[in-house]
């Protein structure tokens, strides 16, 4: 403000100034005089006189002056920049290269080889193409099929094949490349993990872009199982299927898809460190923004997160829960949370454990679990609470029972069937609560997987239960062993473990009773005769809305019943560097379909007019 007042008062003089020089020219002609003092007498400056401010300003007030103009310009040039801007939008740009940190190493980028969540379904999904695939939605989408049918029967599915395709050696793709991938799985030569989901079809040519796959019985998630990628047969066919798997192609391949082979670099060991894939110029669906894509590969998750945190890489293919409160403190890395078909539960073997055949015994337990305490405890929001063996999405789950946290109704159901709340003492000398019912003791031994999310879960169900007055032992088993040891021959009484879904969700292999018994997957070892009906009805039959009929009813069944407890569905969590545009996808469920959206994702971008705001 001084020097405003400073500067009010230099001005003031000025004019002044000026006033006592008109005086000196009295003795000249009077017009010339009413003239010159006219044009002041409002002391206004004008543009001549204001070249003559500088004289009369010190230098201190001229550099005051200097800084005033210079911040006025600025502010002006910032308003106009502003304005230009408002008129434009960032879109993005091609060119460019994301980086991401894998922990393991590729063995065969080979889709009818490659296991579905590993490195090498990861660098299948982008180098092949396949009949149709999952778009970011989660829904079925033609993909080398330009389009296809399904017969009135349920048992012919015919398939007509773009025409425009070419692998990335230039050759044309054609119908012949889809039989010789087929026959290829169901060959046992060749060692596919997909061969047992085909047996008893087959396969035949129409014309050189047409395809019939037909059934021996109606089954809905075929078209979910047709998302493998194609080989090119004219690459393959001379090659013996015992010795595919120690074929060049397996690490140099040529595909259809939107990413092809660019380069490789290897260690003295001869173990892959990079792998560098390259867009295809020629690819007949939407051109990505990304020129390249680089996979580096990390002996362990740290090293994978040291990398990301350092920017050596922009995302990691996979986070532990475990290590996620690491990366939430780094501002320019996000944690994207996608939804996975995954359930973790507590499934009771009532054939280990005789008590466990009581419904009220598993009522009770139900009852006094917090649900949402504990995965809050455990996971935070990087998991979600569940009541039922589906997700939400694919059928009604309204009308199913649900047993919220209620430990005095828990305690209500014991006392009413006679378990008496006594003090005992532990094997280690201490003192305890415990249920006893005539010669009986309430004791059930949990078996997990020593892994420490299913570990901080177990604590907090023992204690929830041995605060009803139910004894606890866990039994923590080594996480390379526990399916082998314990889950195969089914040697437990309780089980807390998580079973993954297909993209169908169709829940068969793990709760109908042909499954009690390994190879399949019914873990709690739970028959029922009407629920296996509904099972084989559901996947007898495409129509969406019947099968969600069949399973909203199965779903009512197994909440009623109870075999199990339905805990939590963690999220796939995913980390990038925000320099990272464009990620869109909500749901996976494979991994590899995280790149669901690649051809969105973008790091240049460029300023473009927006025509219609500046015609407002």
């Amino acid at each position: 403000m001084d020097f405003f007042l400073k500067l009010r008062k230099k001005i003031s003089l000025f004019f002044d100034r000026q006033a006592t020089g008109l005086r000196k020219f009295e003795k000249q002609h009077h017009l010339d005089r009413l003239l010159v003092v006219s044009l002041n007498r409002s002391r206004k400056i004008s543009l001549k006189q204001l070249k003559y401010l500088p004289k009369f300003l010190s230098r201190r007030e001229k550099r005051q002056a200097n800084v005033l103009l210079a911040v006025t310009a600025v502010f002006a040039i910032f308003l106009v920049v502003q304005g230009l801007l408002s008129l434009t939008y960032l879109k993005p740009g091609f060119g460019g290269e994301y980086v991401e940190g894998v922990v393991g190493s590729p063995l065969f980028i080979n889709p009818i080889l490659a296991s579905s969540n590993s490195v090498d379904g990861d660098l299948s999904r982008l180098v092949f193409s396949s009949l149709v695939q999952y778009d970011k939605d989660r829904n079925i989408v033609a993909d080398l099929a330009e389009s296809f049918e399904v017969s009135e029967d349920q048992l012919t599915y015919t398939f007509h094949l773009r025409q425009n395709v070419k692998w990335h050696d230039g050759e044309p793709f054609r119908v012949d490349d889809v039989i010789f991938t087929f026959s290829s799985i169901q060959d046992s030569q060749f060692k596919s993990p997909l061969n047992r989901r085909f047996q008893g079809m087959r396969a035949e040519k129409v014309d050189e872009y047409t395809v019939k796959f037909i059934l021996k019985e109606p089954f809905a998630p075929f078209l979910s199982m047709l998302t493998f990628g194609i080989l090119p047969e004219h690459l393959w066919y001379n090659i013996p299927p015992s010795n595919a798997d120690l074929n060049e192609l397996n690490k140099k391949p040529i595909g259809t898809g939107p990413w092809k082979f660019d380069n490789l670099k290897k260690d003295k060991s001869g173990t892959i460190k990079s792998y560098t894939l390259s867009a295809y110029e020629d690819y007949y669906g939407k051109k990505p923004y990304l020129s390249k894509i680089t996979f580096k590969f990390f002996g362990d998750n740290m090293s994978a997160i040291e990398a990301l945190k350092s920017q050596s890489v922009d995302g990691i293919g996979f986070l532990l829960q475990e290590n996620r409160d690491d990366l939430k403190k780094h501002k320019n890395i996000v944690l994207n949370k996608l939804q996975q078909p995954q359930y973790a539960s507590i499934f009771f073997n009532q054939k280990k454990n005789t008590l466990l055949q009581a419904d009220y015994i598993r009522q009770a337990l139900a009852l006094s679990l917090d649900k949402n305490k504990i995965v809050n405890d455990v996971f935070g929001d990087f998991a979600k609470t569940i009541d039922a063996p589906l997700l939400p999405g694919f059928s009604d789950s309204s009308q199913i029972n649900r047993y919220g946290y209620d430990p005095e109704a828990a305690v209500a159901l014991l006392e009413k069937n006679g378990w008496e709340l006594v003090a005992t003492t532990t094997e280690n000398g201490l003192t305890e609560q415990l249920r006893v019912k005539k010669d009986w003791n309430l004791e059930l031994k949990l078996t997990l997987p020593d892994q420490p999310q299913y570990v901080e879960v177990a604590k907090r169900i023992k204690e929830s239960w041995n605060q009803i007055g139910v004894r606890v032992n866990l039994e923590i088993v080594d996480k390379s062993k526990v399916v082998q040891e314990n889950i195969n021959g089914r040697k437990y009484e309780v089980l807390l473990f998580s079973y993954n879904l297909l993209s169908d969700p169709d829940p068969f292999a793990f709760w109908h009773s042909s499954q009690n018994e390994y190879p399949g997957s019914n873990l709690a070892v739970f028959s029922n005769k009407k629920l296996d009906d509904l099972l084989e009805a559901a996947r007898k039959n495409n129509d969406y809305n019947y099968r969600q009929e069949q399973y909203s009813e199965f779903q009512k069944i197994v909440s009623t019943e109870l075999p199990a407890i339905f805990l939590y569905t963690p999220y796939y969590i995913y980390p990038q560097n925000k320099v990272i545009k464009g990620f869109e996808a909500v749901a996976v469920s494979r991994y590899s379909d995280r790149f669901s959206s690649l051809s969105d994702w973008y790091v240049k971008a460029k300023r473009s007019l927006d025509i219609g705001k500046l015609f407002k």
